[in-house]
């Protein structure tokens, strides 16, 4: 790897924007965040506090902007990496056609790389992380969503129009739960987030839900996913039981993702980190009984490695170079 340089780390979320000062060897500097507030503010209105927050970074690092190599933006697809252009995607649909690489360019005096934050963040587990010393690498988020990223020996796959590591849109189950994306029985229906939260309320009427009810302040409809790890972590028999569900549905998911693929390693995001083994256990043990036996055994299945680092790392990763 060259020596360190220093980075602008940008993170665009429907909920929350952060920008991060770097060196490219991970060690983060400053860092600044601010509600997205999308409903409230147009797109260019979220860019230029960005940018705010870009330069105020670098103030904060002693730093000018001339000590910067460059800028890594990550945001959730569709976008056109190439332009450097956000397209409408779900967590920001009002964002069409936004010229992000044009703008921070302009406004920042920088050049500007920009990656769908699912590919962003597998190439940061990928240098910093648990995906680190290996050549084959699958990436998947497990969160609000089920994104992918794909490392195949050694490069970033992004596939003909930036669409490769879909991987949550994968049909599991036919006739299955409507996906945001509008198919049925999608990984994501399935093994989402929100799919979690799902599966705890359709099982209420066995009457075993009481603890994670109780959590979600005795209110149905706010019962989350992370009502049910926690519950889970209690030795709650319901909430484990609909975590097997999910986990099994995710590791039907990833033994197709295997079988296609033949990666060394595949590293899970989000609720596999904070659920640990109740949900590792069921996901390995569907690898077992769906993937091929070769392929599976040079397959280690790992949760992700950098936590809350990601999202700042995401951007950085962009920008180091073997």
């Amino acid at each position: 790897m060259k020596s360190a340089r220093v980075v602008l780390s940008v993170d665009i979320g429907g909920t929350k924007c952060a920008v991060a000062l770097a060196r490219t060897d991970g060690e983060i500097l400053a860092r600044r965040s601010e509600p997205t507030r999308a409903a409230e503010r147009k797109p260019e209105q979220v860019l230029a506090g960005l940018a705010a927050m870009a330069r105020e970074a670098i103030a904060d690092a002693g730093m000018a902007p001339g000590d910067v190599a460059g800028v890594g933006v990550s945001c959730g697809g569709p976008l056109d990496r190439e332009r450097g252009v956000i397209l409408s995607p779900p967590n920001l649909p009002e964002w069409k056609a936004v010229p992000v690489r044009a703008f921070f360019e302009e406004a920042l005096g920088l050049p500007v790389r920009v990656e769908n934050d699912a590919n962003a963040t597998a190439l940061a587990e990928w240098r910093f992380g648990a995906g680190q010393g290996a050549r084959h690498l699958v990436f998947l988020t497990m969160g609000t969503g089920i994104g992918g990223g794909i490392i195949l020996d050694g490069r970033l796959v992004h596939g003909a129009n930036d669409l490769a590591g879909e991987i949550g849109h994968q049909t599991i189950l036919m006739n299955g739960p409507v996906c945001g994306c509008g198919k049925r029985g999608c990984l994501e229906a399935l093994a989402s987030g929100p799919a979690i939260a799902r599966l705890a309320r359709d099982s209420m009427m066995y009457g075993r839900h009481k603890r994670v009810l109780a959590l979600a302040g005795g209110r149905p409809a706010d019962i989350t996913a992370a009502h049910v790890v926690q519950a889970a972590r209690e030795g709650d028999p319901f909430a484990c039981q609909i975590l097997e569900e999910a986990g099994t549905y995710m590791g039907i998911g990833i033994a197709n993702v295997i079988q296609i693929l033949n990666p060394e390693r595949v590293i899970l995001g989000t609720i596999a980190v904070h659920a640990g083994d109740l949900i590792l256990d069921p996901i390995r043990a569907a690898v077992a009984e769906y993937a091929w036996e070769r392929s599976r055994q040079v397959c280690a299945i790992v949760p992700a490695a950098l936590g809350d680092r990601a999202q700042d790392l995401a951007g950085v990763a962009l920008w180091v170079e073997d």
